[in-house]
């Protein structure tokens, strides 16, 4: 908060309108050769209100007729669209004259510039049949699809016609994210701002952006620091290291081995779904969910044997809740086909392995296992993200990395499906239980940030984290470790 404090004392709310920290930004968009302008960041930034504010001050200034389309994803009333911040505006800047505020729309009374508003979800034939459109504002522009945009940004074709998003980034894979800020267009200019450069905060709203900063850090750098879930200081994983573990075998040059082995992450019914993640000879190459009608878990058993059967694969299944029963189906069908798909019960709840043994095999100073991790799942998950790390390292920097501890996944699963397993793995952070660091919890995940469970993730990890040493006819197997 000093820093953010620090910043803000060279702000002075007291004699500007709108927020002086994005003078440059709006200068830049308005005077300079720019189609788009994509404005991002965290809450309370001032981002949707300074926008009101420049479009409504535009607007009055040009003294021709022009038309403003501003759409954001869902829109049941007008009230929830940015005509409630327009409006605002209006009287804000003092132009109640020179607007006619209608209850759909915003009228400039000299010109007959409008202001126009849709919802993408349920208007998008609408919005592409909207034409002579000056400037488009997408708010919320961090759930835009690439297909919408497809058809909502023809919709700005005239000469000097300017696109607007404001969003607050959600996930490193988002369209948005990837192709207006990673991946810059020409003539778009791009601005980051957060709350520190906001000067109209009350004290009171100060207050409670520190107190989330103090007991939750990694919700608060996402919410207002504005940084995309799988980028945060407490994410478990980094999209960076993800992306260069693609075919980081080849990269490499190093020939992996190991048992094949299927992940499996049982549903049976409501909005989780089954998973699987297949790891064959020490390379991920395929994942895959599904959802499940009530009381299927027998048919996905079944489903994942027949694969494990012909992959020659051993399913490591996640116990918890109606996994416990995974291991008996499997049994059942063994018997009945007079096959030996061996399986392995990976109990997430389970306590650690190698409880007395340094929780980062580098570095004998580290913790010990059962003083960092609360129990087996993060145990496992920082596994898997330690490898990645290391396998980022050997590929980007050239570090020595030891065939065990290279993360491969196969370029030919395809960009969707890696972009959806990725996403997945880069989502959840580390909280603390008990002194401890666990996987944050999946219902924690879909109340604090609407992000759903995280189920190819999982199975990724109950592939990764099993070493088969003894296996019968019962098949039944011991964990010993990670590898």
């Amino acid at each position: 908060m000093a820093a953010g404090a620090a910043k803000r004392k060279e702000l002075d709310a007291t004699t500007h309108l709108t927020n002086p920290a994005l003078f440059d930004f709006w200068e830049q968009v308005f005077l300079g050769n720019a189609d788009i302008a994509v404005l991002h960041g965290g809450r309370s930034s001032s981002k949707t209100r300074d926008t009101a504010c420049q479009l409504v001050r535009l607007v009055d200034h040009v003294g021709v007729r022009m038309r403003v389309l501003c759409i954001r994803r869902f829109q049941n009333r007008i009230q929830e669209s940015v005509y409630t911040e327009l409006k605002w505006a209006v009287a804000h800047l003092g132009l109640q004259a020179a607007f006619d505020v209608q209850k759909t729309t915003i009228i400039h009374r000299a010109t007959g510039s409008e202001f126009i508003f849709y919802g993408i979800e349920r208007n998008l034939e609408d919005i592409k049949g909207t034409s002579d459109v000056d400037i488009l504002w997408v708010e919320e522009a961090e759930k835009l699809t690439e297909d919408q945009w497809t058809v909502i940004g023809p919709t700005i074709r005239k000469e000097d016609s300017l696109a607007i998003l404001l969003f607050n980034p959600k996930l490193v894979t988002d369209y948005v994210w990837k192709h207006f800020v990673v991946n810059t267009p020409p003539h778009t200019v791009v601005r980051k701002i957060d709350y520190t450069e906001n000067p109209f905060l009350s004290q009171k709203a100060l207050r409670d952006i520190a107190a989330m900063q103090e007991s939750n850090p990694e919700k608060f750098e996402h919410v207002y620091g504005g940084v995309p879930l799988g980028e945060g200081e407490l994410s478990i994983f980094k999209r960076r290291w993800l992306d260069a573990c693609v075919d980081a075998h080849k990269l490499l040059k190093i020939d992996l081995t190991g048992r094949n082995i299927i992940g499996f992450d049982p549903a049976d019914d409501g909005e989780d779904k089954s998973a699987t993640a297949d790891k064959i000879e020490g390379v991920f190459v395929d994942a895959e969910d599904w959802s499940s009608g009530k009381d299927e878990l027998v048919q996905n058993a079944k489903r994942v044997w027949a694969k494990a059967k012909l992959l020659n694969a051993t399913v490591s299944y996640d116990t918890i809740g109606i996994g416990a029963f995974v291991g008996g189906y499997i049994d059942e069908q063994n018997q009945a086909s007079a096959a030996k798909v061996e399986h392995f019960a990976f109990h997430a709840g389970g306590a650690v392995m190698d409880a007395d043994k340094p929780s980062d095999p580098q570095n004998s100073n580290s913790p010990l296992n059962k003083d960092e991790y609360l129990n087996l799942k993060a145990q496992a998950w920082a596994n898997t993200a330690r490898r990645a790390m290391l396998t980022f390292n050997a590929v980007t920097r050239g570090q020595s990395i030891k065939p065990e501890d290279v993360l491969s996944f196969s370029s030919a699963m395809g960009k969707e499906k890696l972009d959806a397993l990725f996403t997945e793995l880069c989502v959840p952070w580390w909280v603390e239980s008990e002194g401890k660091k666990r996987v944050v919890p999946k219902v924690k995940l879909k109340k604090d940030l609407g992000v759903k469970s995280h189920n190819l993730a999982d199975a990724v990890i109950a592939a990764d984290n099993v070493n088969i040493v003894r296996s019968g006819p019962a098949a039944s197997a011991e964990f010993r470790g990670f590898y």
